[in-house]
């Protein structure tokens, strides 16, 4: 007696879900990881420019009225300047 055996298939539900099993391409799935990487990668780096933003403001803050102007912003520029500095790279 010859048995034909093959491999599992990767699914997209699992078999105790109830529902359909339907196979999954693997290119779908490459796809779908490339968009949670890319996406993670995005919010990671949108974080680092925010705390960077919050350190070159509390930097420029501790500064004094005349080495603000020896760099030639005002106290109340140091935001808009940070965010400049840090987003514009």
């Amino acid at each position: 007696m010859i048995v034909n055996w093959q491999p599992a298939r990767a699914t997209s539900h699992s078999a105790s879900s109830g529902l359909t099993s339907v196979p999954m391409k693997a290119s779908s799935l490459s796809l779908g990881l490339k968009m949670f990487g890319r996406r993670a990668f995005l919010k990671a780096r949108a974080a680092m420019k925010t705390l960077q933003t919050a350190r070159m403001i509390s930097t420029l803050s501790s500064l004094s009225d005349q080495q603000l102007a020896q760099i030639g912003i005002s106290r109340s520029d140091i935001a808009q300047y940070s965010r400049t500095l840090v987003f514009d790279e």
